[in-house]
């Protein structure tokens, strides 16, 4: 109390408003950690603070570099805060050295994840030159197992894109789990393998749309490994609602859009937790090591992706380098595809492809089992 007192009698004015401000920047920034806790079903304005705990971080980073100029001591009530939430900013970003990419070792495995939004034009290009170079990375990067979210193909003739990826990629085996299909043509979700799936499935429990999971089991040598291509809800934010995100003000009408947009991010926090429920007791109950991947359409701070991650590897946390950033479109600094693998994996590289082939960038990993 007396500490507190001092404080109070060295501020100015000015000083006490900055450090109420900070006090409730601070309370905000606690509050977004618990949002990897607490079940947005429960309660969920704390799942829209994780989902701003970067913009939270950065306002109070703001704040200790002000009391760092002006009072040192103050800047201890941010600090302090900021270091117990220090693993919480290591899942955002990878906070060593960067390395050179190695060549893959014969007893890994190389696994990636795309979601390829359609194949739609990205920045002038058009469909087909997206698939060109969508195939062009498949060949550079010669994964192992490709899981593609919102993959789209024609069923027959030339524009067949699945054909062109299993001869680019040399894979023999795929399984494609439409959201829909007709004669002509078809979009969901597709596991390429260049090794033999002895069976696959769907999890229907939750599914949502195109908003689904998908696993396969793939038999490499004397190991079956389950890989699940995972497609959570998404918010389902429409271009006005994108504007208003990026840039409140432009909005004329904020209360309606502001209560719009809160009942949208509140259905899918609500639905995104009951489909990773539904595919954590899948995890539970596989009898196999498990590579867990694709969009989960949440950042590192969501219930949901703790959910699913929980006893599992992250492959960013562990070989990541830089910001984890994997959607640009919006908010470039959301991470929301992963790379998940049981503990019995070795992870032994990660990265980002920087490449703008869709709204989202291309992930990969080497991963191997300990024997």
């Amino acid at each position: 109390m007396l500490k507190k007192h001092r404080l109070k009698k060295k501020l100015g004015l000015f000083s006490k408003t900055i450090f109420l401000i900070n006090i409730i920047a601070v309370l905000f920034l606690l509050m977004s950690y618990s949002a990897t806790m607490i079940n947005p079903r429960t309660f969920w304005p704390f799942a829209f603070l994780g989902l701003g705990y970067l913009p939270i971080l950065i306002i109070n980073l703001f704040f200790v570099v002000y009391w760092l100029l002006r009072r040192p001591k103050v800047a201890l009530w941010t600090i302090i805060p900021i270091l117990l939430g220090w693993n919480l900013l290591g899942q955002h970003l990878g906070m060593r050295a960067k390395k050179e990419e190695t060549t893959k070792t014969d007893s890994a495995l190389r696994v990636m994840t795309f979601n390829a939004h359609l194949f739609s034009k990205v920045k002038g290009k058009s469909s087909n030159e997206i698939k060109t170079q969508v195939a062009d990375l498949v060949k550079r990067v010669q994964p192992d197992v490709l899981s593609i979210q919102e993959y789209f193909s024609k069923i027959k003739g030339t524009k067949q894109f699945t054909d062109q990826l299993l001869g680019d990629g040399n894979f023999p085996y795929f399984f494609f789990e439409p959201a829909m299909q007709s004669e002509h043509e078809g979009y969901g979700q597709i596991v390429f393998s260049k090794y033999p799936i002895v069976y696959s499935g769907v999890i229907t429990k939750n599914e949502f749309g195109i908003n689904r999971i998908i696993f396969t089991d793939i038999v490499k040598g004397n190991d079956t490994v389950r890989v699940y291509n995972v497609h959570l809800r998404s918010f389902g934010l429409q271009s006005e609602d994108k504007a208003f995100i990026q840039n409140p003000s432009t909005i004329p009408n904020d209360e309606h859009t502001t209560k719009r947009v809160g009942r949208k991010l509140k259905t899918a926090f609500e639905a995104r937790e009951k489909q990773a429920a539904g595919l954590r007791e899948h995890i539970d109950s596989a009898k196999y090591p498990v590579i867990v991947m694709g969009d989960f359409n949440d950042t590192p701070m969501s219930y949901s992706v703790n959910l699913i991650g929980k006893d599992l590897i992250n492959t960013f946390n562990e070989k990541g380098q830089g910001w984890g950033v994997t959607h640009y479109e919006m908010l470039p600094i959301l991470q929301i595809d992963y790379i998940f693998c049981s503990k019995s994996f070795q992870v032994e590289q990660y990265k980002i492809v920087k490449e703008k082939l869709s709204d989202h960038y291309p992930v990969w990993a080497d991963i191997h089992l300990n024997r």
